[in-house]
């Protein structure tokens, strides 16, 4: 019996020495994982041979103040091969190790090309992409270099690179007019003209030179480039268009009129609106009509609608409801009232559109369809735990970027969780933004609070008792106007969460007693004070009708009453098709929208 087990036992020890082999290796291979190589044990006495791992010894790898460091002062923090195992993690040690890779191989004269790319694929800057151009450039590889010049266009700095390296004037337009960077476009093409006359007779660059003038509004300028275009090429609809737009722009309305007529359904938006503004309505909807284009279509059934030809209008109000844009909605709703007034219950079609609008179910008399919500627990990418030890460390600009890596690709409960890190940090804009991306892909509750946030609370709610109105009326128009940033400026002047205009915030601050500067405006109790105050004007001033006193507010009150005597107004119910302003039509459904969502969400 001893002799067995003692042979049983010699040959296990073999086997043993190549488990504590094995165990031994995944003790020491690092929580990260890394690539290693594999090499091959000669076989022990009487056991076949087997391939086994051969770990490194404990390699400590370098932290971000250490790689933050060597990019600083260039003093090596770490050996290569460890800088390349940490190189092919996303976030942001492989961002900087990438970044330390390639300023390592450009001194020493190898290729860092890729460590460049790989640095921009994960975090984009200028600084790296010029180093990207620049390497290409001093190593000869000048196809490369070109094309990385011209995506650095409109940089001066890449413009001179690029004329030095005599790149073709059409490549540069081609990036300048994809970036719709007009007037850098503009100045290059006039410097080209001016350098080389000949280029003048270059048909390529006629094209942009006028393209260029006409989108920034200079059409008197393009107006003879694009005649000379006509001329050689007639049957270049887009070429037509342009110099019909042209035309019209300065007053050469029946030539316009004349080449937007044999256009067909390209030149029929245009060519309603001027039928329109001559006072000649119904040829106006006619030529609207001949277009597919939704903005077409609504022009055209409103004039019906106005004139009384009920019938042709609310085809075209329900072919509109079937096209997916901003006017689908209002389309639909019109459509639904119109087929009531003919006796036509066969609304159903009209009602799939209006129930993703809570505005426009109340505004039919109808029940909400509101959301099913989940409460949806969730935790904590690791990513943001690893930005959050950045920030307490003082690496501000390393936890920002490894943010940005990390949410490029998210699951919902990590949009969930980057909208709770951007609310913390008083980030409301991209708090609200990943709340609406949780959003389309599951309704929860988290994902509505994040997107309808109760923000400045202690100020909307004093205004709305000053005034006694609903604090989610407040919420709902600063939501729309300015998604909580404070420090928001439309391209009008509008100033603030509910976007005040300087003139209008001063008129009010005069009646309240007060004087106010133009950067008072930016002051959230201030602003919404005086957007609270206005919001009151407009609703006494409308009787208290939530959708009169929003209009008002975004597209003023004198419009509310040209607005009311429209020929559409036969009741109430009508008051949103007689909206002209498409900005404001959208803007009243929205609010109100925002307005249904913040009283059944905090109910």
């Amino acid at each position: 019996m001893r002799r067995k087990i003692t042979t049983g036992l010699l040959f296990l020890i073999p086997v043993l020495v190549l488990v504590l082999m094995h165990t031994t290796g995944i003790q020491n291979k690092p929580v990260d994982g890394g690539n290693y190589e594999y090499y091959e044990w000669e076989s022990l006495e009487g056991i076949a041979s087997v391939p086994v791992t051969v770990m490194p010894a404990y390699t400590e790898f370098p932290g971000i103040s250490e790689l933050l460091a060597e990019l600083e002062t260039g003093i090596k923090t770490a050996k290569d091969e460890v800088l390349q195992i940490l190189a092919k993690e996303e976030n942001a040690l492989g961002y900087y190790s990438n970044l330390i890779l390639a300023n390592r191989s450009e001194k020493e004269g190898k290729d860092a090309s890729e460590y460049y790319r790989t640095a921009l694929e994960l975090y984009y800057t200028e600084e790296i992409h010029f180093k990207l151009a620049e390497h290409l450039l001093k190593n000869g590889k000048l196809s490369e270099a070109e094309k990385e010049y011209l995506l650095l266009l409109p940089n001066e700095k890449a413009l001179d690179v690029l004329m030095a390296m005599k790149t073709a004037p059409e490549k540069i337009c081609e990036a300048y007019a994809s970036q719709k960077e007009w007037e850098a476009l503009r100045k290059f093409l006039t410097m080209v003209f001016e350098n080389n006359p000949a280029e003048n007779d270059n048909i390529t660059l006629m094209k942009y030179y006028a393209q260029a003038l006409f989108e920034q509004g200079d059409y008197k300028s393009a107006l003879p480039f694009y005649k000379k275009l006509y001329g050689l090429d007639n049957s270049d609809q887009s070429i037509a268009w342009l110099y019909a737009r042209c035309m019209e722009a300065v007053g050469q309305t029946s030539a316009a009129v004349k080449l937007y007529s044999v256009m067909g359904e390209k030149g029929a938006y245009r060519l309603g609106l001027i039928l329109q503004k001559q006072g000649k309505a119904l040829e106006a909807a006619d030529a609207f009509a001949g277009s597919n284009e939704a903005v077409s279509l609504w022009h055209a059934a409103r004039i019906w609608d106005n004139a009384g030809m009920i019938e042709k209008a609310l085809e075209t109000y329900t072919r509109i409801a079937s096209i997916a844009s901003m006017y689908q909605d209002d389309a639909a709703y019109r459509a639904y009232i119109l087929s009531k007034r003919l006796g036509n219950d066969d609304v159903d079609k009209f009602l799939d559109v209006l129930s993703f609008h809570p505005a426009w179910m109340d505004r039919i008399g109808e029940k909400p369809v509101m959301p099913e919500l989940t409460e949806l627990n969730y935790h904590v990418p690791e990513y943001l735990k690893q930005a959050e030890i950045y920030e307490a460390e003082g690496f501000l600009d390393a936890a920002a970027i490894e943010v940005a890596i990390g949410s490029k690709t998210t699951t919902l409960e990590e949009k969930l969780a980057l909208g709770d890190w951007y609310l913390k940090r008083g980030q409301y804009y991209n708090a609200i933004l990943w709340g609406i991306r949780s959003l389309s892909e599951q309704p929860t509750r988290r994902g509505y609070e994040l997107a309808y946030p109760q923000l400045f609370e202690k100020y909307v709610i004093k205004e709305a008792e000053e005034y006694k109105l609903d604090p989610a009326l407040i919420w709902a128009v600063i939501r729309e106007e300015s998604h909580f940033r404070y420090d928001a400026v439309s391209k009008a002047g509008a100033i603030g969460l509910m976007q005040i205009m300087p003139a209008t915030g001063k008129d009010i601050a005069s009646r309240m007693g007060l004087s106010i500067t133009d950067n008072d405006l930016f002051k959230p109790e201030i602003n919404i004070m005086l957007g609270a105050f206005y919001i009151n004007s407009m609703m006494n001033m409308f009787n208290g009708d939530i959708d009169k006193a929003l209009a008002a507010y975004n597209g003023g009150p004198g419009n509310v009453k040209k607005w009311l005597e429209s020929g559409l107004m036969t009741s109430e119910e009508d008051f949103p098709t007689a909206i002209s302003f498409s900005e404001t039509q959208e803007y009243v459904t929205k609010v109100r929208n925002a307005y249904f969502i913040y009283k059944w969400l905090y109910k």
